[in-house]
């Protein structure tokens, strides 16, 4: 950095002389301030004794001057753009399915002041119905796994419109008033918190809870997602999104661009998308790895016979091995700080971890974790490894 500043002052200063013409020449009084070097350069063209050229000579030397002139302003092009790139930095953001990618992107876009367009609420607020809805034919298909039965009107009426969504097809279903409340009342039902009770046997969002309490303000005509809804959100990453953030820093000097750009790479978690994350391998500066900590009690969308942890340690271990990441530098997300928080209280870590001995308290059960995903790494390859929780902006900022 030092040194591109240097040669790019240098160069400026050099490609600044002679612009005012006296009597057909260069004028030599910008030079009353430049160093030696830059007064060589200047007589090289220029004889300091001449008394008279001829008009010829005069514009075969501006001509030369010119020149040598333009070249200089190639290479301080040429100079800018290389001090650029070393202000650019792309980074991936990697990580099993519903590990929090799209949550903690959402994140630094409101950081970074990004506002959210017209078209993206339209979709926050339709994918908000799907996502109950989802959520609803989960449990609705645990109370066959664990044979249970609910037997009720509401119940009955939402069994015919989860026949009629078809999840993730083309047609978009927005709940009424008066389905929202049967969902909200079916929710509650015994049967149905029994099942919910045992949401780490199979797949169910996480934020399920959250879309049933506030289902009912969901379904108001004049409805618009909130701060809190955007974030809570799931919308599966397909394919590859990238968002361009800018940050401001520290500038040492003027030659230094005002700001930092950072190129945020989000790529699809699940296993039918990992294939696509090759294309996105070049020129990373930086891999953000995210786990969700609440993983140890929670089964993958597309296998539920797998752990969701197990998985993104498995996962972790693959990319921090990968030799394209041989020496770029690693951070780990330790995502759903909250949401552990809560589990660890009454579900111990060994129900998934039996070689864990320590106790139920968080600061034992994160330092486990961290310990885990450190044996992951090749020899000689250091992480640096954060708790956070995703949907609290103040927490993402801090360890961003």
């Amino acid at each position: 950095q030092n040194l591109a500043s240097k040669q790019l002052l240098l160069i400026n200063v050099l490609t600044t002389t002679g612009e005012d013409r006296m009597g057909g020449k260069p004028s030599k009084s910008k030079l009353k301030d430049h160093t030696p070097v830059e007064e060589k350069k200047f007589n090289e063209i220029f004889d300091k004794n001449a008394v008279e050229d001829t008009q010829e000579q005069v514009v075969q030397k501006e001509n030369e001057w010119e020149a040598r002139s333009r070249s200089k302003n190639v290479e301080q092009s040429l100079l800018q753009s290389e001090l650029a790139q070393l202000f650019s930095f792309k980074i991936l953001l990697l990580g099993a399915g519903e590990s929090g990618k799209s949550t903690v992107l959402k994140q630094l876009e409101s950081i970074h002041n990004h506002k959210i367009r017209k078209f993206q609420v339209e979709n926050v607020t339709t994918s908000l119905h799907e996502n109950a809805l989802d959520c609803m034919r989960s449990l609705f298909q645990a109370l066959d796994k664990f044979g249970l039965k609910i037997e009720s009107k509401a119940a009955k009426r939402i069994m015919d419109l989860l026949e009629r969504y078809e999840p993730g097809g083309a047609k978009h279903i927005r709940l009424s008033p008066e389905e929202a409340a049967d969902f909200q009342g079916v929710y509650k039902s015994e049967p149905i918190q029994k099942v919910y009770n045992r949401r780490a046997e199979f797949w169910l969002l996480d934020s399920c809870d959250y879309y049933m309490r506030n289902l009912d303000r969901f379904a108001q005509e004049d409805f618009e997602p909130n701060e809190e809804d955007i974030l809570r959100v799931r919308i599966r990453t397909t394919g590859i999104i990238s968002k361009d953030l800018k940050t401001r820093y520290q500038r040492e000097h003027d030659l230094e661009p005002p700001y930092v750009n950072i190129k945020m790479v989000d790529v699809g978690g699940q296993r039918n998308e990992r294939k696509k994350w090759l294309h996105c391998f070049d020129d990373v500066k930086c891999v953000l790895f995210l786990s969700s900590m609440a993983g140890y009690r929670q089964v993958l969308f597309e296998d539920s016979k797998k752990n969701r942890m197990i998985e993104s340690l498995e996962l972790f271990r693959k990319i921090s091995h990968d030799k394209t990441f041989q020496d770029v530098p690693i951070i780990l997300f330790l995502n759903k700080k909250d949401l552990f928080e809560q589990m660890i209280r009454s579900e111990p870590l060994s129900t998934c971890f039996p070689d864990y001995k320590g106790d139920n308290s968080y600061a034992s059960a994160f330092g486990f974790l961290k310990a885990k995903f450190r044996e992951q790494l090749p020899k000689g390859k250091e992480a640096s490894i954060f708790d956070v929780t995703g949907v609290a902006p103040r927490d993402v900022k801090k360890n961003f």
